[in-house]
């Protein structure tokens, strides 16, 4: 089986100052960011622990960044696409311009 073209990358959310008074200050909250740019954040540091889900990273920011006194702390550095060769790797289908990943089907074609 291939691996994906692009995996996840990891943050950390930072408060260096809670206005609230419930999530603290440091790492408050881990996060994952999909190649889609869907993004995913899981609260750490409160009773209530949840996680959301969010369609990118700027809504996390723009939600949770408390006008800069939050910040997001990447764990992965940005991915560098390879160079294209003319076709794209086995296993990777290409729909309306976004990499997806081929499904089982796909494999055995």
């Amino acid at each position: 089986m291939s691996q994906p073209a692009q995996l996840p990358r990891r943050f950390a959310l930072h408060r260096r100052y809670d206005l609230s008074g419930v999530s603290g200050t440091g790492i408050i909250a881990y996060g994952t960011q999909y190649p889609t740019g869907r993004t995913t954040l899981a609260w750490c540091c409160s009773d209530v622990q949840s996680v959301g889900i969010y369609d990118d990273i700027d809504d996390v920011e723009r939600i949770h960044g408390h006008g800069g006194l939050t910040e997001i702390r990447w764990i992965d550095p940005p991915q560098v696409p390879e160079p294209s060769l003319g076709a794209y790797p086995a296993g990777l289908t290409v729909l309306a311009g976004r990499a997806r990943c081929a499904t089982a089907a796909q494999h055995s074609a």
